[in-house]
């Protein structure tokens, strides 16, 4: 859901969220205190979280097993300190009412087995970081099927307070993991595995449920030579080879799923539905984009969120060979006078000749007709099949520079068509501009003096009020920064991602 911000004064626009599509058909309004309090709320509707100190794992497997709901952990204990991400087998015909449980808690959906059917992934974000739960209704690796998750349900045991597969399935869905998904033991895993391998497993039961996707030799080697494929990546490696080859066609479903699900991805890529969220950063050099950008994709990704990092601005990067071609015919927007004028130096006074102004109104409008095809390209080529696929798109910069000037120059020409542009352009969901003393800006980047920098930010501050910018104040730190972020921006991102 894209939704437009309406703001009612400007006291009242440093409250406002804004979160969606700039449509001028969207009547919809977001409050930051009413997203703070839902930002991860189900699709059922938004449910007040656990407090924070609160094992909020713990309390939604209590929950899920009052309301009868099957499920099994996989490799992590819940009780575990600094519990950040856990892993369990529920079962697919009780989705809803886990759903509705998790949501209870917080948890929103982020995920759905789109791109790996059977595995869901939900997200709860508090002020100490996110917090995930990684849900397999399919024992399932890329497509391919691996496990009966229902037989490993049905043969789950209880220790404590909560539910854990049998040890047979357990050494299975535990060695399968290490080999299949990381191709290699990992050693968090190793002695465990060791463990189970001196109990008394059922070998017969072992056998059996390997045979059904062919990995009963595969399985039984495993078990034999179990110390040495441990302390031998490659042998693992080979073992996982010969492992996939035999699941491309036991069960026969994997070779369908396989083909279906690289079908789905060339089509979401091209033609699918907008799912993920564009987020720009705004400001003159030295405000910290990059480092804010860089510091949002590694917490996005820990938080199991796709995340790109791609550069937007009109000045500079172009995919298209179009700028180079108008610059060798010295085809540019802004003019030599003006240029001079902002260095302070000298500029004779000139009026030119309606042939020049001709020309260079001609030259004008072809400049920015290529800069206009570039820019739409790079959206259309780079930005949306991201976009369609769930990911994250953090830009560096974006159309609105253009209103700024040429480079942060400047320039009050062919105001018009840049306003087109930018009216005209695809919309983020949420555009930030960093902002901070000219002093500061200048410490750490001397690119522009102190005055120039003051009006730079006040024709910044000025497009901002036109197009709704969130201001974001860089002055303090980094982490300073990424708080006032997750308190006042982030519950409006996670309510645009759809699964």
């Amino acid at each position: 859901m894209r939704l437009r911000l309406k703001h009612a004064s400007s006291r009242r626009t440093k409250k406002i969220v804004r979160c969606g599509r700039q449509n001028d058909t969207d009547a919809n309004m977001i409050d930051t205190d009413a997203c703070a309090s839902c930002q991860t709320g189900s699709a059922e509707g938004a449910h007040a979280a656990p407090p924070s100190g609160q094992n909020v794992y713990a309390a939604l497997l209590r929950d899920l097993d009052t309301a009868g709901v099957t499920y099994a952990l996989l490799r992590d204990h819940p009780d575990k300190p600094g519990m950040r991400d856990l892993d369990l087998l529920a079962a697919a015909a009780q989705r809803r009412e886990f759903l509705r449980c998790c949501g209870l808690h917080g948890f929103q959906l982020i995920k759905d087995g789109r791109s790996n059917p059977g595995k869901l992934v939900l997200l709860r974000w508090q002020e100490s970081g996110p917090q995930i739960l990684d849900v397999h209704e399919r024992l399932i690796y890329q497509g391919y099927e691996y496990l009966q998750a229902d037989t490993v349900l049905s043969r789950r045991r209880r220790e404590g307070r909560y539910w854990f597969p049998s040890f047979e399935d357990e050494w299975l869905t535990l060695l399968l993991h290490n080999i299949l998904g990381k191709g290699q033991i990992q050693a968090k895993h190793r002695r465990r595995l060791e463990e189970l391998l001196l109990l008394r497993l059922d070998e017969a039961y072992l056998d059996s449920h390997l045979q059904a996707f062919g990995l009963r030799a595969a399985g039984h080697e495993a078990r034999r030579n179990f110390a040495k494929l441990a302390d031998n990546p490659k042998a693992v490696q080979q073992l996982r080879r010969r492992m996939l080859r035999t699941l491309w066609f036991h069960p026969r479903q994997n070779a369908v799923r396989r083909l279906r699900l690289a079908l789905t991805g060339i089509r979401e890529k091209w033609f699918g539905p907008r799912r993920g969220a564009l987020i720009v950063f705004l400001g003159p050099d030295g405000c910290g984009k990059s480092s804010i950008t860089k510091a949002l994709r590694a917490e996005f990704r820990s938080a199991t969120l796709t995340t790109d990092i791609v550069y937007l601005g009109p000045w500079g990067q172009s995919r298209l060979p179009l700028h180079k071609i108008l610059s060798l015919l010295n085809f540019k927007p802004y003019r030599p006078e003006d240029k001079a004028r902002y260095k302070k130096r000298e500029v004779e006074p000139a009026t030119p000749g309606p042939i020049t102004r001709a020309w260079r109104d001609f030259k004008g409008r072809i400049f920015y007709l290529a800069l206009a095809l570039e820019l739409w390209y790079r959206y259309y080529a780079e930005v949306l099949p991201k976009l369609r696929r769930g990911r994250i798109v953090l830009a560096d910069r974006y159309i609105y520079d253009v209103l700024i000037g040429y480079k942060n120059r400047p320039m009050n020409y062919f105001h018009g068509i840049r306003e087109w542009m930018c009216r005209r352009y695809p919309r983020a969901d949420l555009v930030v501009l960093l902002d901070a003393p000219p002093e500061v800006i200048h410490a750490r980047k001397p690119q522009f003096e102190v005055a120039q920098l003051h009006d730079i930010r006040q024709r910044y501050a000025a497009v901002g009020a036109r197009y709704a910018f969130q201001l974001l104040d860089t002055s303090i730190s980094l982490e300073t920064t990424l708080q006032a972020f997750r308190q006042n921006l982030l519950p409006a991102v996670l309510r645009v991602l759809k699964p």
